[in-house]
């Protein structure tokens, strides 16, 4: 079974007197333990599809199905649970708090979670160990560079052991070598296991996962299996 299947989603936004098509008729299964990317020009509806899988956002129709339960019916406090507890995010701008240190940044989807301290801090311990930051658990984000403050994000994004990884646009601001160090820690987390998905216009960042789905103005124009050599 599947992990997620979109069937015939459908989003749209109000902008003005018109209705712009954020998804038209998008269809889509992922398999879990899949490391693939969406990839589209700005404005081709990547990120509300990200934000419909992520459950941040709601299709205004179709059905989204995760791991075999239509989402349609779910209340509130059901979609608030699989946001922090089945997804991970990791985005652009790595949404740290800057005024508290790496360990209690990473701590935090634990708290929503209501998880007891010790327990938190063990396992933020063992997420930033994991991304090769366990040396700099006291740092705040502005003692850190670009890249350890992204895999402070992805030390975050693991703290409550999600089904699936989200990254939008996860390189976008770390320069080439920082972020192939971040694509491989992906790589890494799908080889462990996760399904992690990728958000880009990247073509070069794409490459680098197993499958690319392209869409363009709201609808799905390619999926395509990489053949890496």
């Amino acid at each position: 079974m599947p992990l997620l299947v979109l069937e015939n989603v459908e989003k749209k936004y109000k902008m003005g007197e018109q209705f712009v098509h954020a998804l038209n008729d998008v269809s889509l299964s992922i398999e879990k333990g899949e490391y693939l990317s969406i990839m589209g020009p700005s404005g081709s509806g990547k990120s509300t599809l990200m934000n419909v899988m992520g459950f941040l956002d709601l299709p205004d129709s179709g059905k989204y199905i995760f791991d075999g339960k239509d989402t349609t019916g779910m209340s509130e406090n059901e979609l608030a649970y699989a946001r922090n507890h089945r997804v991970g995010f990791v985005f652009q701008t790595f949404n740290l708090l800057p005024r508290i240190s790496a360990l209690e940044n990473a701590e935090l989807p634990m708290i929503y979670g209501g998880i007891s301290r010790k327990k938190r801090i063990e396992i933020a311990k063992e997420m930033l160990e994991k991304v090769n930051l366990g040396n700099r658990i006291e740092h705040k984000p502005n003692e850190l560079s670009g890249g350890e403050r992204q895999r402070v994000a992805i030390a975050r994004a693991l703290s409550n052991n999600p089904d699936i990884i989200l990254a939008d646009e996860p390189t976008g601001n770390l320069d080439t070598k920082t972020g192939d160090e971040i694509m491989a820690i992906f790589e890494n987390l799908h080889k462990l296991g996760k399904t992690v998905i990728v958000v880009t216009h990247d073509p070069e960042i794409a490459e680098q996962t197993d499958r690319i789905i392209h869409i363009r103005d709201g609808k799905i124009i390619d999926d395509v299996i990489v053949k890496k050599s």
